[in-house]
C-alpha cells in the first residue's frame, strides 16, 4: 500500500514549504522507468536553454543545433548523424551554411520531420547536440502505476555533450534493479544502496571495484586493463592496446593507440586485445549483494545525521573550461540555493520513503502562500525530521514531481505567467506498479 501525506514547514522569513511524504513497505517493488521517447523532449530542452540557461550565461554558449532522429534508431545511428552535421554545417545567425551535400540532405530530412531546434548564445561557434529519443512525460507513462517519480541525473546541457559519444538525455550513474547493474557508478558521487538482506546505506561506489564483461570475457580494471574516466582526463594517453568506449550497457567504439575521447556519460577501458565491436552489450560484476541502487548525490541523511555540505563532487558551471568536469552541476550555495527537491531513502526500519519539496514558481511567487523551495541544507533537515535515516538527493528542479495513483498533490515549479504547470520530459523515472 502507498501512503502519502502533505507536510508544511514555516520559516522565520515568512516563507512556507510544502512537502509530500510517501511511504511503502517493499524495496523490491521499486523499478526504473523508461519509455520510448516523445519528440516533445527536443522542444523542451531547447526551451530550457532559451529561457533559463542562455540568459543566465550567454557568453559561454554558441550557436546550438539540437536534433533527434525522425524515427527511433540505435545510438550508433544518432552519433553518426551528429558527426555528419558537425563536419558539414555551420550556423550563422541561426541559418545553416553547408560544407557537404550529405549534411544538406540530412538537414532537409530533419527540417521536414520537425526534428531540430536552434538556441543561440553569444559565442561565434556551432555546437551540434544529438538528443536521445528517451524523453517522456512522467504523467503520461504508465498512468495505472501506483507510484511514479523522476529519478537521477542525465546528460543535459551543451558542456555535458563533451565528446562525439555523448547525447542529451543519456542517464548516467549507478543503477541497480533486482540485483542487476543497469548502469555503472561514475564520478565518486554518493548512492543509496539497498542490500538483499534488507540493510540500507548511503555509500560512494567505485567503478574501479567492478569487473566489466564484454561478450564472454570479464576484465577487472587494474588487473586486466586500465580505466580512464572524467574529470581526471579528457582523452586517453597515447599507448598500445585498444580503448573500449563504454556508455551504460553498450560498447560504443573501439579505438587503437590511445588519444581517445572519454565520454561524459561513460568511461574508457584500455585492454591489450580487442574485446568486441561497437554495439555489443556490456555487463558488470561485483555488487551481487545489492538489490537496488541509485546514484545521484549529494547525500541528505547518513546514519540519522544531516549532511551539512557537499560530499559528492560538483563543479562550477561558470568556468566549464577549467576541467573536464562531470555533468549535472549544482548551485554552489548549499545553505541558501532553494529549489524543488526529491529525496529517496529509508527509515529506521529500513523501509522506503520518498519526499518531494515543492518548488517556487519562477514567475509570480507569493511569499507566505506559495512554497519557497528548499536548499539542500533545509531539505536535509526536512528529511531527518520526517524519519529518514539514510537518503540521497535525486534530480530536482523543474522536473521534480511525484504521482500517487496518477494524482499529483503539489505543483511543478515550471509554470507559465498564468500559473499553468509546464511538465518537462525526462529520460528516466522510478515506478512502483
Amino acid at each position: 500500500m502507498i501512503r502519502s501525506e502533505i507536510l508544511t514547514r514555516s520559516y522565520p522569513d515568512g516563507e512556507v514549504q510544502r512537502v509530500q511524504l510517501v511511504r511503502w513497505d517493499d524495496w523490491s517493488k521499486l523499478r526504473f522507468l523508461r519509455s520510448e521517447g516523445e519528440q516533445g523532449a527536443l522542444a523542451t530542452y531547447a526551451q530550457l536553454y532559451r529561457r533559463y540557461l542562455i540568459p543566465a550565461c550567454p557568453w559561454i554558449f554558441g550557436q546550438m543545433l539540437l536534433f533527434m532522429l525522425p524515427q527511433p534508431g540505435n545510438r550508433e545511428q544518432l552519433l553518426s548523424a551528429a558527426d555528419t552535421l558537425r563536419r558539414g554545417v555551420k550556423l550563422r545567425g541561426g541559418k545553416p551554411v553547408f560544407a557537404t551535400e550529405k549534411a544538406r540532405t540530412l538537414w532537409e530530412e530533419l527540417a521536414h520531420a520537425g526534428c531540430f531546434e536552434i538556441a543561440a548564445g553569444r559565442l561565434p561557434v556551432t555546437r551540434v547536440l544529438p538528443v536521445d529519443r528517451s524523453g517522456f512525460l512522467l504523467s503520461r507513462c504508465e498512468p495505472e502505476a501506483r507510484l511514479r517519480v523522476n529519478a537521477s541525473f542525465f546528460i543535459f546541457d551543451p558542456f555535458d555533450c563533451a565528446t562525439r559519444y555523448d547525447a542529451i538525455g543519456t542517464p548516467f550513474g549507478l543503477m541497480i534493479e533486482d540485483g542487476e547493474i543497469l548502469s555503472p557508478p561514475l564520478y565518486g558521487r554518493e548512492a543509496l544502496l539497498v542490500y538483499r538482506d534488507g540493510h540500507v546505506s548511503v555509500e560512494t561506489p567505485a567503478l574501479e571495484k567492478l569487473c566489466v564483461r564484454i561478450g564472454e570475457k570479464s576484465f577487472c580494471p587494474g588487473h586486466d586493463g586500465t580505466l580512464f574516466t572524467r574529470p581526471f582526463r579528457r582523452k586517453t594517453p597515447p599507448g598500445t592496446g585498444w580503448d573500449h568506449v563504454i556508455v551504460g550497457r553498450k560498447l560504443i567504439d573501439v579505438v587503437r593507440g590511445g588519444c581517445c575521447n572519454i565520454p561524459a556519460s561513460g568511461f574508457v577501458l584500455r585492454l591489450r586485445e580487442k574485446a568486441g565491436e561497437a554495439g555489443d552489450d556490456v555487463w558488470y560484476e561485483g555488487m551481487e549483494r545489492v538489490l537496488f541502487a541509485i546514484q545521484a548525490g549529494n547525500s541528505l541523511v547518513r546514519g540519522g545525521r544531516e549532511t551539512t555540505g557537499f560530499i559528492s563532487t560538483f563543479y562550477n558551471v561558470y568556468r566549464p573550461w577549467n576541467t573536464p568536469y562531470p555533468p549535472s552541476l549544482y548551485p554552489l550555495d548549499y545553505e541558501k540555493a532553494r529549489a524543488s527537491r526529491i529525496a529517496l531513502g529509508a527509515d529506521a526500519e529500513g523501509k522506503p520513503m520518498l519526499l518531494w519539496a515543492e518548488g517556487a514558481a519562477k514567475i509570480g511567487h507569493q511569499p507566505g502562500d506559495d512554497s519557497c523551495g528548499a536548499s539542500l541544507s533545509e531539505f536535509a533537515a526536512i528529511c531527518r525530521d520526517a524519519g529518514m535515516v539514510d537518503g540521497v538527493n535525486l534530480d530536482g528542479g523543474g522536473s521534480a514531481q511525484i504521482l500517487v495513483n496518477n494524482e499529483r498533490s503539489l505543483q511543478l515549479s515550471d509554470r507559465d505567467d498564468n500559473g499553468t504547470e509546464q511538465e518537462r520530459e525526462i529520460p528516466l523515472g522510478l515506478v512502483v506498479r
